[in-house]
């Protein structure tokens, strides 16, 4: 069902919202969008959504979530390319159309934690042959870059060159700096079981440990740059770092640990990504800054699901009926400026004629939003119809 009209429909555009009115659906993109709701009088397949609000589908520019479907546990593998298929499934269901998974390289914690039989390489691989395949969404891979990875510097450079990466971030959890200042990574370790003494040893350990910095780091970064990869840098913490990582060619600030940085970054041009689970559940699990507040001062721009993909959704409508927010700038937040953040803006995002019909049916239900239709570029890949309530049951004692 390339061609269609979606009618009685609540529609978001980047700038209103329009009501009771229908969009049409040609060839897989989006052809035109009526005000009146007049239907046209060919034979187009017709979709009613009943008043429910049509809304540009959620683009998450970085999610750890197939990471994790396919190591759910230490040392239990699942094959990769069931992983995808089986993720793919439950994101199309929660709204999103296009993907960036964010899959690691070069961190060495993240490895020896999963206890993985796979390689990096063969989850690259399998990940990148699945995602050119038959796919419900748009799949892409971020590909995450731990600077202290230096033996995986080379294997980064091949993936760019092979094409496989379309998204670049590189991160640093060296502690004592980004999201583990020393005394976090000295409270976690003592939390692990270790004494001071042995915390303070593994502290000295990892601050010593070689990493790609100066001109070996910014020839990475120019090469994606040159390659049309959109690159971000990773928990910035200051001014200067965020001054460092823009001055190497990064256009992307990814998690920043204060306002002060996310201010600095909005101000050079960048666009700040925070987290929508740091939204959703009210603050940040490590006690850094709240992105809640971060998106009301203007200086984050963009949400993605990190570590929990439905967080999306439900961030949207949180900071729209909690703080104010318009509809069409808290949808923007997972649409249109991630579009835009990793170069494929003019392609998709948000719900204007000639892009693609990436869109999502919602509707409240218990005031929670309730993702009815999910449809990629014009194909509905993923559909849900609300059972009727259950009449109460009525004894005769």
């Amino acid at each position: 069902m390339n061609s269609f009209i979606i009618y009685n429909a609540t529609i978001i555009t980047p700038n209103e919202v329009i009501e009771k009115a229908s969009l049409l659906v040609e060839d897989g993109v989006i052809a035109s969008i009526d005000r009146a709701n007049i239907l046209s009088d060919n034979d187009c397949d017709l979709i009613d959504a009943q008043g429910a609000m049509l809304m540009p589908g959620i683009i998450d520019i970085h999610t750890d979530a197939l990471d994790a479907e396919i190591i759910p546990r230490p040392g239990a593998d699942i094959p990769v390319a069931i992983a995808f298929r089986e993720l793919e499934r439950k994101m199309s269901g929660c709204g999103f159309t296009t993907v960036y998974h964010s899959l690691h390289m070069g961190y060495e914690v993240a490895e020896l934690h999963s206890r993985s039989k796979y390689t990096r390489s063969e989850v690259f691989d399998t990940v990148h042959r699945s995602s050119i395949g038959q796919t419900l969404l748009n799949n892409k891979i971020h590909l995450r870059y731990e600077l202290s990875g230096v033996y995986s510097y080379d294997a980064v450079i091949e993936l760019i060159d092979k094409g496989y990466v379309s998204m670049l971030s590189v991160m640093d959890h060296t502690p004592g700096q980004g999201q583990y200042p020393k005394p976090v990574f000295m409270a976690q370790m003592l939390k692990q079981g270790k004494t001071e003494e042995q915390a303070l040893e593994e502290y000295e350990e990892r601050i010593s440990r070689p990493k790609i910095s100066g001109e070996k780091l910014e020839a990475l970064i120019q090469h994606a740059v040159k390659k049309g990869i959109a690159v971000a840098s990773h928990d910035d913490d200051t001014v200067e770092k965020v001054n460092l990582m823009h001055g190497m060619g990064v256009n992307i600030c990814e998690f920043p640990i204060n306002l002060e940085t996310a201010e600095h970054a909005i101000n050079l041009g960048m666009h700040v990504v925070g987290g929508a689970s740091n939204i959703l559940r009210g603050g940040s699990l490590t006690g850094n800054a709240s992105m809640t507040e971060a998106v009301t001062k203007g200086v984050v721009d963009t949400l993605c699901s990190d570590y929990y993909p439905p967080a999306i959704l439900h961030s949207i409508f949180k900071l729209h009926q909690q703080e104010g927010l318009t509809l069409p700038d808290a949808v923007k937040l997972a649409s249109l400026h991630p579009a835009k953040a990793a170069g494929i803006g003019n392609q998709t995002g948000s719900i204007e004629e000639g892009k693609d019909a990436d869109l999502l049916i919602v509707r409240m239900v218990d005031n929670i939003p309730m993702v009815t239709h999910t449809i990629v570029r014009g194909n509905v890949v993923s559909q849900a119809a609300l059972k009727a309530p259950e009449e109460k049951f009525q004894t005769a004692f």
